[in-house]
């Protein structure tokens, strides 16, 4: 059963929505929204996988 939703405005770099561009692609999925919250819901659940995303300093697009 499908949620309530709600608009949010996020700022992604080019290489972070093609990456949400092809997933959606690869797995049929019906829009980019709906991949990111493949990923969100998954994070959500996967608790064992936050340190890794979260506690690590990552930065491609930095000076």
């Amino acid at each position: 059963m499908a949620s309530t939703k709600q608009a949010y405005e996020i700022e992604l770099s080019t290489d972070q929505m093609a990456f949400i561009r092809s997933m959606k692609e690869k797995y049929d999925i019906a829009d980019e929204g709906k991949t990111l919250r493949a990923a969100i819901d998954y994070l959500i659940v996967t608790k064992g996988v936050h340190d890794d995303v979260f506690g690590k300093r990552r930065c491609f697009r930095c000076d």
